[in-house]
C-alpha cells in the first residue's frame, strides 16, 4: 500500500542520513549475511538464499573495490544493502510469484552482463589492425521492424556479403581510405526520426528470460545515415575527422660518462691531479709571480730545495669562489669545507699569478676567513630555529628571523658585486665589505652569547631576551643593534600577553612564558611563575639564578601573574567584553606595534629632530604628501558630490549617479582603518641609528612598562569592581565571620547545643544532611541568599564514633560554596583555617555549656547554717573546682573574641588590585591563626588545652558520680532513699572520690598554661597575649 512505501521510504532516509557506513566490520556484515542465507534455508527458500550467497560473492570479488583507499569498501556496500531491506522473508512469502521473477531476472541480466564482458575482452584482444571500412559499416545496424523502417533504406551499407565489389575489395587486401570512408558515411547518416527510441533492444540471445526487470546495456548509433527514416540521429557532439598518427620523435641513447662534466666545466683546475696555470696577460716574469717565484727559490739553493709551483687562476675566478662561499659553502680550489665541524680552511700552495701562495693564504686567512666563518654560522642558527625544529621556541625564532633581515642585504650586497661590470680586485672587495664583516661578527657574538643550548624552553627564550636586554644598556658600543634584536624577538611574548589581554587564554604551545597555569591549590593565584627541575645540568641552574635578577624579566613576570588573575577573574564574571569595549581603542593595536610606535616616540622627544633628511629622503616625503593630499581632494569632492545630489527623487538613478564615488570613499575608509604592517628590525634599526650618533638610555623597558600598567590599571579597576559590586565579597566575608568564627554566635546558639546533645546521647549522629538541614533552619532567617552554601561536612569517620564532644567536633568542617572567581581570594587553605577556628570556639562553647549546667549540689533535709561535715566539704572542693574552670574558660573565650574584633571588610577598599587584595587576606587569615593560638608557635598551648577539655570531661563525670551516691534529686541524680543504704553508699563514695586528684590536676594545668604564656608573651616577644597571661597567672590556685 502506499502507506506502507512511505514508511519503507522513510525508514531508507533514515538509514543512509544516520549511518554513513564509512567503518565497517566485516566479520560483523559475514556473520549478518550468513545468518540472512540461514534463515532463508529453515523457511524452505534455498533458491533465494543460494542467490544471495552467489551475489554477494560476486560484490566482494570486484576489482573496482581492491583498489579503493578503504579496504572494506565492499562489505561496506553489502552492509549499506542489509539494511535497506524490511521484512525480507515476509516479503517472499506474500509476493512468491513476483519475487521469484525478480531473482530470475537477475540471474539472467548477469549473465548477459558477463557474456558482452568476456565479448569485449575478446575484441581488445584481438589484433591492433582494425578494417575501418568494415567497423563503420557495422555501426549502421538494421532496425528492428517494430520501429516502422525499412530494410532496403540500408541497403548500401547493409553487411550483406554478396557485394562483388566490398568482397573484392577485402579479398584483394586493398584497404580504402579512411578519409573517404568517413565522409561517405557522415553524407548517408540517418535521417532524424522523433518517435524513434535512442537505443535498439537487444537481441534474441541477450534478452533475458524474465519479463519483471531487465538491464539493457545501451547500443548508440552512428550520427548520419539520413537515407534511412526508421532510425533517429544521435545527439552526441560530432567528433572532429581523424588525424594521421603524428611521426615518431627521435630518441637518442644517454652515455653515462663521468668525465665528461669535469672536461667541460670550467673548474677542472680544482682538482689536486691537475696541475693549472693563468698565462699571465703580459711576457714580464713579474706578471706570473707566484711560479717565478717559486721558480726562483729551487733556482738559487742550488737543488736543496725542490718548491712545488702553485696553483693559479686569475682573480676574478678568486672573487667568485669567495662570494659563491658565502652564498653556499662548499669545497673548491682557495678553501675546504668540513660539513661536519661545518669549518673552513684555506687551501695551501693555490694562488693567483701575482701573489705567492703563502701571501695570498694569508690574507685570505686574516680577511675573508672569519667573515666566511661568521656568514655560516649564522646561516646555521636561522636555519636551526627556523625550519621547523622542535627544539626551537617562538622567541628564538623571532630572534632568528631578526638575524635573517640584518643579514640578507649583506648577501644581495654580495650578489649585485658578482654582477658588477668592470675589473675588481681582492683587495677593493675587502675594503668595500670591512663595515658588513664587522656586523657579521658582532652579530654571531650577540647569538652565541643570547642562545642557551640547553635547558627548558621558557629558559631559553627568558635568557635570550635577559642577555640582549644587558646589550642595551648606555655604555655598550652596538646598543641599538641590540634594541632592534630585542624589540623584534618580544614579538612571540607580545603575542601571549595580547591572547591573554583580549581572550584571558595563556597560548602558549610551546611553554616558553615566563608563568605556567596551575591549580589555586598550588599557588596563591592561578597562574605561577616557571621554575626550573633541581635535576638539570649546573649550568641550566646557574644560568636561571642569574635570570631572576635581570630587571627585564622582572617586569615580564610580575605583568603576567597580575594580569593573570584579574583577566581570569573578569572572563569568569563577563567583564572582559565589557572592558575592552571602554577601553577608547575602536582598532586596537597589537602591543608590539604598540611598544615599536612606543619606543620610536620616547626616542624622538628624547633626541629631538634628528638628523636632516637626504635629498632622496626628501623627495620621497614630498612625494608622499602630494599623494595624501590628493586622496584628500579626492574624499572631499566625493563626498561633496554625495551631498549636492540628495534632491534627486528617482532612487535607481541616484544609485547609478553615486556608486562610484560611494565605493571609493568605502575603500578610503576600509584602508584607513587597516592596521598598519609590523614593523622590522631593519626598519627600528634605522630609525634609531637616524635619531642621534649618541648613545641612548634604557628606552625599550620604559616602553614595555608604560603600556603595560596602563593595561593592568584598567584591568584592575573593572576587577575590584567585579569583587565589590557583582561578587559581593565584603557581604560573603561578614556572613563567614559571623557563622564560622562564632561572632553571631547567638544564631547559632540553637544548633551548636543541640549538636553538643546528639554527640553525647546518639550513636549515629554524624550524618551530614541532618546537620546541614540543622544549620540553614539556624541561619536562613538572618543569611537567606548565604545559608544555603554553608553546609556541614563529615571529615573523619574514627572521630565521629566518639561520644565526647571535644573529641567528636575533630570529625566536622564546614563548607562554602562559592564561585570560581572568589576561590582566588577565599583559597581551600582559607577554609581550611577557618574550619580550625570554628572547631575551636566550638570546643570553648562546649566548656562553658557543660560547666553552667552543673546544677548545685544540696544535700536533702539539711540545716542551711549547720557546720559542714566531710560530705559537704566534697561537694564544696567541686563547686570551687567548677568556679576555677569556668573563669579559666572565660578568659580564653574573651581574648579570642578579641582577636575576632579585627574586621577585614573594611580593608578592601584600600586594595588596588587582585594580588594586593589576596595579600591583605593572607595577612588578615594569618593573624587570626595567630591570635587564636593555632599556628606551630603555639603547639605546648593547644596540649595543655586539651588536657583543660578532658578536664572538664572527668569533672562531669565525678559531679554526675557524687549527685549519684549523696542521693541529690536534681536532674542529673538518681532517685534513692535515705536509709542506711544510702549512708553506706555516701560512705563508700568518700572513700573512693578523685576530687582531690582532679584539684591536682587543675593546678598543674594552670599552671602550665601559665608558664606557656609567660614564655610567650616576654620571650617570643607575642604582646597580644599579654592580657591572657595576666588573667591566667594571677588566678593560679596553690
Amino acid at each position: 500500500s502506499g502507506r506502507e512505501l512511505q514508511q519503507s521510504e522513510q525508514m531508507a532516509w533514515k538509514t543512509i542520513r544516520n549511518h554513513r557506513y564509512l567503518i565497517t566490520n566485516s566479520h560483523e556484515v559475514g556473520r549478518n549475511l550468513d545468518a540472512l542465507v540461514e534463515r532463508l534455508r529453515v523457511e524452505d527458500m534455498h533458491d533465494f538464499g543460494n542467490t544471495l550467497r552467489e551475489l554477494s560473492a560476486k560484490v566482494l570479488e570486484e576489482p573496482e573495490a581492491h583498489d579503493h583507499h578503504n579496504q572494506n569498501v565492499h562489505w561496506s556496500l553489502l552492509d549499506f544493502l542489509l539494511s535497506l531491506t524490511h521484512e525480507p522473508i515476509q516479503n517472499i512469502r506474500r509476493n512468491w510469484v513476483l519475487m521469484n521473477q525478480h531473482r530470475q531476472s537477475v540471474i539472467a541480466a548477469l549473465e548477459v552482463a558477463e557474456r558482452r564482458s568476456s565479448h569485449k575482452d575478446a575484441a581488445s584482444a584481438a589484433d591492433m589492425e582494425v578494417d575501418w571500412a568494415a567497423l563503420l559499416r557495422e555501426d549502421f545496424l538494421q532496425p528492428a521492424h517494430s520501429l516502422g523502417g525499412s530494410s532496403d533504406s540500408l541497403s548500401e551499407w547493409s553487411d550483406d556479403e554478396s557485394d562483388p565489389v566490398e568482397i573484392g575489395a577485402l579479398e584483394s587486401g586493398t584497404r580504402p581510405n579512411i578519409g573517404t570512408v568517413y565522409e561517405q558515411a557522415m553524407q548517408a547518416a540517418i535521417a532524424c526520426c522523433p518517435s524513434a527510441p535512442l537505443h535498439l533492444p537487444p537481441g534474441k540471445g541477450d534478452r533475458p528470460k524474465g519479463s519483471n526487470f531487465r538491464i539493457i546495456q545501451p547500443v548508440l548509433f552512428a550520427a548520419g545515415n539520413r537515407q534511412a527514416p526508421g532510425l533517429r540521429r544521435n545527439k552526441m557532439p560530432q567528433l572532429a575527422p581523424l588525424l594521421p598518427p603524428m611521426a615518431a620523435s627521435q630518441y637518442e641513447e644517454s652515455v653515462l660518462d663521468e668525465q665528461l662534466l669535469p672536461g667541460t666545466i670550467h673548474d677542472s683546475w680544482w682538482r689536486q691531479n691537475v696541475r693549472s696555470f693563468a698565462l699571465p696577460a703580459d711576457a714580464d716574469h713579474l706578471e706570473n709571480f707566484a711560479v717565478s717565484y717559486v721558480q726562483f727559490l729551487n733556482l738559487k739553493t742550488l737543488g736543496l730545495m725542490e718548491l712545488r709551483p702553485p696553483s693559479t687562476t686569475t682573480e676574478a675566478c678568486l672573487l667568485r669562489e669567495i662570494l659563491f662561499m658565502f652564498v653556499r659553502p662548499a669545497s673548491c680550489g682557495f678553501f675546504d669545507f668540513n660539513k661536519e665541524t661545518r669549518r673552513i680552511q684555506v687551501r695551501g700552495n693555490v694562488s693567483v699569478h701575482t701573489v705567492t701562495a703563502d701571501t695570498l693564504k694569508g690574507f685570505l686567512e686574516a680577511n675573508v676567513l672569519p667573515a666566511l666563518e661568521d656568514m655560516l654560522e649564522l646561516r646555521h642558527i636561522i636555519d636551526e630555529h627556523t625550519l621547523f625544529s622542535h627544539a626551537s621556541t617562538g622567541t628564538l625564532e623571532c630572534f632568528a628571523y631578526g638575524l635573517r633581515d640584518l643579514v640578507q642585504p649583506i648577501s644581495q650586497l654580495l650578489v649585485e658585486y658578482e654582477a658588477r661590470e668592470g675589473e675588481a680586485s681582492l683587495i677593493d672587495f675587502v675594503a668595500e665589505f670591512r663595515q658588513h664583516f664587522r656586523r657579521l661578527h658582532l652579530l654571531r657574538g650577540l647569538a652565541q652569547d643570547a642562545i642557551l643550548s640547553e635547558g627548558p624552553a621558557h629558559l631559553r627564550s627568558s635568557y635570550l631576551l635577559s642577555r640582549l636586554y644587558r646589550q642595551t644598556q648606555s655604555h655598550v658600543p652596538h646598543q641599538k643593534l641590540a634594541t632592534a634584536l630585542l624589540l623584534v624577538s618580544l614579538k612571540r611574548y607580545c603575542s601571549i600577553i595580547d591572547a591573554w589581554w583580549r581572550r584571558a587564554t595563556l597560548e602558549d604551545r610551546q611553554n616558553e612564558f615566563v608563568v605556567e597555569r596551575c591549580e589555586p591549590e598550588e599557588s596563591n593565584g592561578y597562574v605561577r611563575r616557571r621554575s626550573v627541575s633541581s635535576e638539570e645540568s649546573p649550568m641550566v641552574l646557574e644560568s636561571f639564578r642569574k635570570l631572576r635578577h635581570c630587571p627585564f624579566y622582572q617586569i615580564l613576570l610580575e605583568h603576567a601573574l597580575e594580569s593573570g588573575d584579574t583577566q581570569d577573574l573578569l572572563a569568569n564574571v563577563n567583564l572582559l567584553g565589557e572592558m575592552l569595549a571602554n577601553s577608547n581603542e575602536s582598532q586596537p593595536r597589537s602591543l608590539y606595534d604598540e611598544l615599536a610606535a612606543q619606543l620610536l616616540t620616547q626616542v624622538r622627544i628624547y633626541c629631538g629632530g634628528g638628523r636632516l633628511p637626504e635629498e632622496g629622503e626628501k623627495k620621497e616625503e614630498e612625494e608622499q604628501q602630494e599623494e595624501k593630499e590628493k586622496v584628500k581632494a579626492g574624499r572631499m569632492a566625493d563626498e561633496l558630490l554625495l551631498s549636492s545630489v540628495q534632491g534627486i527623487r528617482n532612487s535607481d538613478l541616484l544609485h547609478i549617479f553615486t556608486r562610484p564615488a560611494r565605493e571609493r570613499l568605502l575603500e578610503s575608509q576600509e584602508r584607513h582603518r587597516s592596521s598598519p604592517s609590523s614593523v622590522q628590525v631593519r626598519e627600528v634599526l634605522s630609525q634609531l641609528e637616524d635619531s642621534t650618533c649618541l648613545q641612548l638610555k634604557a628606552e625599550l623597558p620604559d616602553a614595555l612598562r608604560e603600556i603595560l600598567l596602563r593595561r593592568q590599571s584598567l584591568a584592575n579597576e573593572y576587577a575590584m569592581r567585579a569583587y565589590c559590586e557583582d561578587l559581593h565579597l565584603s557581604e560573603i566575608i561578614s556572613f563567614l565571620r559571623h557563622t564560622m568564627l562564632l561572632e553571631a554566635y547567638y544564631l547559632l546558639f540553637p544548633f551548636y547545643n543541640t549538636l553538643f546533645v546528639r554527640i553525647e546521647t546518639e550513636s549515629g549522629w554524624a550524618r551530614e544532611s541532618q546537620l546541614s538541614s540543622d544549620l540553614y533552619e539556624a541561619l536562613s532567617p538572618a543569611y537567606p541568599q548565604c545559608a544555603g552554601q554553608l553546609h556541614v561536612q563529615v571529615i573523619s569517620q574514627v572521630a565521629c564514633r566518639s561520644h565526647n564532644a571535644y573529641e567528636a567536633l575533630e570529625a566536622l568542617e564546614l563548607v562554602y560554596d562559592m564561585p570560581v572567581a572568589l576561590q582566588r581570594i577565599l583559597t581551600e587553605r582559607h577554609m581550611q583555617s577557618y574550619n580550625a577556628v570554628w572547631r575551636l570556639m566550638l570546643k570553648i562553647k562546649w566548656a562553658v555549656w557543660k560547666l553552667e549546667n552543673l546544677a548545685f549540689l544540696r544535700r536533702p533535709k539539711t540545716e542551711a547554717y549547720a557546720p559542714l561535715d566531710l560530705h559537704d566539704l566534697t561537694i564544696r572542693r567541686l563547686e570551687i573546682l567548677r568556679f576555677w574552670l569556668i573563669y579559666l574558660t572565660d578568659s580564653l573565650h574573651s581574648h579570642i573574641m578579641g582577636a575576632l574584633a579585627v574586621k577585614f571588610e573594611r580593608r578592601i577598599s584600600s586594595c588596588k588590585n587582585i594580588r594586593q587584595l589576596s595579600a591583605q587576606h593572607d595577612d588578615y587569615v594569618t593573624r587570626l591563626l595567630t591570635h587564636c593560638l593555632l599556628t606551630e608557635d603555639f603547639v605546648p598551648f593547644r596540649v595543655a588545652l586539651e588536657q583543660l577539655f578532658y578536664l572538664v570531661f572527668v569533672l562531669h563525670m565525678e559531679w554526675t558520680a557524687c549527685a549519684r551516691h549523696l542521693g541529690d534529686s536534681d536532674a542529673l541524680s538518681l532517685a534513692m532513699e535515705d536509709d542506711d543504704s544510702s549512708a553506706g553508699t555516701r560512705d563508700e563514695y568518700m572513700a573512693h572520690n578523685q576530687v582531690a586528684e582532679i584539684e591536682a590536676t587543675y593546678i598543674r594545668c594552670h599552671q602550665t598554661l601559665g608558664d606557656i604564656l609567660h614564655k610567650l608573651v616576654y620571650q617570643q616577644e607575642h604582646g597580644f597575649l599579654t592580657a591572657l597571661e595576666v588573667a591566667v597567672n594571677t588566678s593560679v590556685p596553690y
